[in-house]
């Protein structure tokens, strides 16, 4: 009984200490900053920076809304291997910006149907490398 108290023990504290960070060769943290007057919503887009399907990112506020001139933190366990492996002909990853009161008030499935976005950026890790990992809206 006292080895599995100090097997979960250590479980706990181990997984308690994870904190994501970045390094030269792999970034954890991606910084997503909004420069606007208003709030918006991001999301990783597609290969040619459109939206990839219709799941409601207004039901994560949380997770994916920036309030004007406001920044955020997106993590993975690895950029660089988002980038590598994300099925586009050339290695890139994009984001997607909406306008907060369209998405909140309008069904994500109309948004989507009428791509109803603000805009997208697409970027290289060579690109990223220069912005020291951050992302600007507008």
């Amino acid at each position: 009984m006292g080895k599995v108290i100090v097997i979960i023990s250590l479980v706990l504290f181990l997984t308690g200490c994870w904190e994501y960070k970045n390094t030269p060769s792999n970034h954890q943290i991606l910084r997503i900053c909004n420069y606007s007057d208003m709030d918006i919503y991001f999301r990783r887009g597609n290969c040619e920076g459109g939206i990839f399907d219709n799941a409601n990112i207004a039901s994560s506020p949380v997770d994916f809304k920036i309030f004007a001139h406001e920044c955020k933190n997106e993590y993975s366990p690895s950029f660089e291997v988002d980038i590598e492996y994300s099925g586009c002909l050339d290695p890139r990853i994009s984001y997607v910006f909406f306008d907060a009161k369209i998405v909140e008030t309008i069904p994500f499935d109309t948004v989507f149907k009428y791509n109803m976005m603000l805009g997208s950026k697409i970027f290289t890790k060579e690109q990223l490398d220069s912005l020291d990992w951050t992302i600007t809206y507008p």
